[in-house]
């Protein structure tokens, strides 16, 4: 049993196999489901050890930092409480690295990492600089894993909320991200109306507000309304995006955008209508859904 009196004045010695071992007892007597504690529990391990899981397994009799075992409580009552471990942590990983991350923004996704590598695998050898934006960047996950995997591409940031900026602004810098700006603005609004773009990208509040009751506790409770939920049956982002993206779209650019699952066929006719000489494709993620479109203009 882990002591988390106000007043210690003792530091807590506990081996990680022990602390391990406490948090699950305390996530299922809470009524949480074993395997998803554990992975939880895992996490936060491997996370605050700095290790992956199979040096966690190689070294689970090995005292648990002191540091860590200060804040471990806390952080069980939080799984106990929903909140994301991720938050907890103060970091998710995307895409090889690892993105701070709070209540201002969305945990990164592993579906969101297909899109990035659909817009890498696009890119063709011996283009030169390629100018990218990145709608509703939240994190800076998406436009900062791009440039950061390809040192020709210059990109510039976009979101309605400033203190999501800030955040996206924290990882540029701990990632040492280089040709990065950001701007606080809603879609198009703050943008010069002459910018242009070789990649557009674009992962939006796409989840119908109507639905926010339907959503995971952990959801609901702790990551922001603003950057998931949109009106129109979750299509309204997508609306005005679509409005200016051939404006700000170049000759022979790119737009890239995930999506709803039950969004596909309605967003390729949106955009269709919106870029008429693009060609607009529609592809599934891993588990066969549709999740991501791209709007890709004639002359590629």
């Amino acid at each position: 049993m882990i002591n988390n009196n106000a007043g210690k004045s003792q530091p807590v010695k506990i081996s990680i196999l022990e602390a391990r071992k406490w948090a699950l007892t305390e996530l299922t007597a809470a009524g949480l489901d074993e395997s998803e504690s554990a992975d939880n529990i895992d996490f936060l391990l491997t996370g605050a050890l700095g290790i992956n899981y199979g040096m966690l397994r190689a070294n689970i009799t090995r005292m648990l930092p002191e540091n860590i075992s200060q804040v471990w409580p806390q952080w069980i009552a939080g799984l106990i409480n929903r909140r994301p471990p991720q938050y907890l942590l103060g970091l998710a990983p995307f895409y090889g690295h690892e993105f701070m991350v709070d209540e201002r923004v969305l945990i990164p996704r592993p579906e969101t990492e297909q899109l990035v590598e659909w817009i890498l695998k696009d890119l063709k050898p011996g283009m030169d600089t390629l100018k990218v934006l990145d709608i509703g960047t939240g994190s800076g996950a998406i436009i900062e894993t791009l440039l950061l995997a390809d040192a020709r591409l210059q990109g510039m940031a976009l979101d309605i909320s400033e203190a999501a900026l800030n955040v996206a602004q924290r990882n540029a810098q701990r990632l040492n991200v280089a040709h990065i700006s950001f701007i606080q603005s809603d879609v198009w609004q703050n943008l010069d109306q002459q910018a242009q773009f070789d990649i557009i990208v674009s992962n939006p509040p796409y989840i119908d507000v109507n639905q926010q009751a339907k959503m995971d506790q952990s959801v609901k409770d702790y990551e922001p309304d603003l950057a998931l939920y949109a009106n129109n049956q979750g299509l309204a982002i997508y609306q005005t995006i679509a409005q200016d993206l051939g404006q700000h779209l170049t000759a022979n650019g790119r737009a890239y955008f995930e999506i709803g699952y039950d969004q596909g066929p309605t967003l390729v006719e949106l955009f269709q209508a919106a870029v008429p000489d693009a060609e607009v494709t529609l592809k599934q993620d891993f588990s066969g859904l549709d999740r991501m479109i791209r709007v890709k203009r004639h002359g590629n």
